[in-house]
């Protein structure tokens, strides 16, 4: 897959970068900023974006998500230490990794946002246990 990282935490990006690539994904940014995400949105032909709910000392990860999927038909995975912040925004990703997590987790997690995009549901096991999933029908079946 191609996916974009938007994380402002250098050693979560770089972690995140390394292990998907390792894994065969084409790996873009990561993102520190929401003007970055939109840079690579719009200049790549992304299929999933990881973003952080905080970032820039705040959570601006939500709308961004939003406004990748408005503007630019991009789907996202929340990564996140704010169990509670998330899931009230289903709206605006397929689900939510909670942090920390292990390498494989994150493999995992981009494998079953996948199968999520390409009309699998459930997906098939193993969910990665810190994966919550937000799939509502029809909401990515435009993407």
């Amino acid at each position: 897959m191609r996916i974009l990282i938007v994380e402002d935490d250098p050693a979560h990006a770089y972690q995140a970068v390394a292990t998907l690539e390792a894994e065969g994904h084409e790996v873009f940014g990561p993102a520190l900023n929401s003007d970055e995400a939109f840079q690579w949105a719009s200049s790549e032909n992304l299929e999933l974006a990881l973003v952080a709910v905080e970032f820039g000392g705040q959570r601006a990860g939500i709308e961004l998500a939003r406004q990748l999927h408005g503007r630019h038909g991009l789907p996202a995975v929340f990564v996140s230490t704010a169990d509670g912040v998330a899931p009230e925004h289903q709206d605006a990703a397929l689900g939510l990794l909670r942090k920390p997590f292990e390498p494989a987790d994150l493999v995992d997690s981009v494998l079953v946002a996948q199968c999520l995009l390409n009309g699998g549901w459930p997906p098939p096991p193993p969910v990665p246990r810190p994966m919550e999933i937000f799939h509502r029908a029809g909401m990515w079946d435009q993407v």
